[in-house]
């Protein structure tokens, strides 16, 4: 049905959480033959809509192909992860993105779109074939609403993941890459967001199927079937169990610098080790209430959760820990910003 619709329409927008499995689950959907996947996010309802929106079309298509991820694949350089690219015809891909976006003719036509439609042409995929053409950014989750009325037939997919488990990854890759901006507010309030919009969707309030991180990487047979289900399209299990990029197989973006030949459950359950006591409270005392929502059951005991809000977590400089229990008494009191 979705591939009768106009190409506009079929959107789809992996979102979550920071380390919650979006890449995976969208490296696991890049090579179905029905499926037209961007590998690489574009911030575009962010940054590019609310960002770069006033400043024109021009300031748009600059961040999307030069700072946005997605610059890699018009020959940019790569954030952090390894990433090979090497096979992709990149500046085909700029050039028809380039021609489409400035065409007199395309002047009222969405920039995301045409920059999909780009994509399909450089990987000489047939527009007729694609039922559902998919974006991913995370930060899609506080985007919701105008996705949706930009997109009113869009579909999303939204991952979750133990916020404990969020929580490790996050200080390892702050022990890796040295930002020296590392906040554990971040780490709980994105996960907030995120589970919101799942006890939302378990509603029956949005078009949106949540797939938990564990089950993807447990039972990643079972969470697939799901998913293609979701999205109206066949179940390929040679294709969907077998991660890739652009057509290449991809190695895994592990937090511990690991690399993986395909889907592994290895990292489920070792936050246990992972984590101090007063990492595990800080995350349970913002997350208790809904963590059990999704089979995420606390381990520390309530009473004693306030002492474990109080201590600083690896790698948080003093601005960092002072802005995080600042926020996190306004949400308190106030309730979050964003919901």
């Amino acid at each position: 049905m979705n591939g009768q619709l106009p190409f506009a329409e079929r959107a789809c927008f992996g979102a979550g959480q920071a380390k919650s499995g979006t890449t995976l689950l969208i490296a696991l959907l890049d090579g179905h033959p029905q499926l037209l996947v961007l590998p690489e996010e574009t911030a575009y309802f962010p940054t590019a809509l609310n960002k770069f929106g006033q400043r024109g079309r021009r300031a748009q298509f600059e961040y999307l192909t030069g700072e946005a991820l997605s610059r890699i694949l018009f020959g940019g350089p790569a954030e952090w992860e390894k990433a090979d690219y090497s096979h992709f015809p990149a500046g085909e891909f700029r050039a028809r993105f380039e021609e489409a976006a400035f065409a007199p003719a395309n002047a009222g036509r969405d920039l995301l779109v045409l920059m999909m439609e780009a994509y399909a042409a450089t990987v000489g995929m047939p527009v007729e074939r694609i039922v559902r053409w998919v974006e991913k950014t995370p930060a899609n989750r506080r985007f919701i609403p105008q996705i949706l009325q930009r997109f009113p037939r869009a579909k999303i997919l939204l991952t979750l993941r133990d916020p404990r488990a969020i929580l490790a990854a996050q200080i390892a890759l702050e022990k890796t890459r040295r930002t020296r901006e590392f906040s554990v507010y971040y780490c709980v309030s994105h996960w907030l967001q995120a589970a919101r919009l799942a006890v939302r969707t378990a509603a029956g309030e949005l078009p949106a199927l949540v797939t938990r991180y564990e089950d993807l990487v447990t039972a990643p047979e079972a969470a697939m079937r799901r998913v293609c289900e979701f999205l109206e399209i066949q179940f390929h299990r040679d294709v969907v169990l077998r991660p890739t990029k652009a057509g290449k197989p991809w190695g895994g973006n592990s937090a511990m610098a690991r690399d993986f030949t395909g889907i592994t459950a290895e990292r489920t359950e070792s936050w246990r080790g992972e984590l101090t006591q007063d990492e595990i409270g800080w995350v349970e005392w913002h997350c208790r209430e809904l963590m059990g929502r999704f089979g995420y059951k606390p381990i520390l005991s309530r009473r004693k959760l306030l002492r474990h809000w109080a201590q600083p977590i690896r790698h948080e400089r003093p601005k960092q820990f002072l802005k995080s229990r600042w926020y996190s008494v306004r949400d308190r009191v106030l309730g979050p910003r964003n919901k």
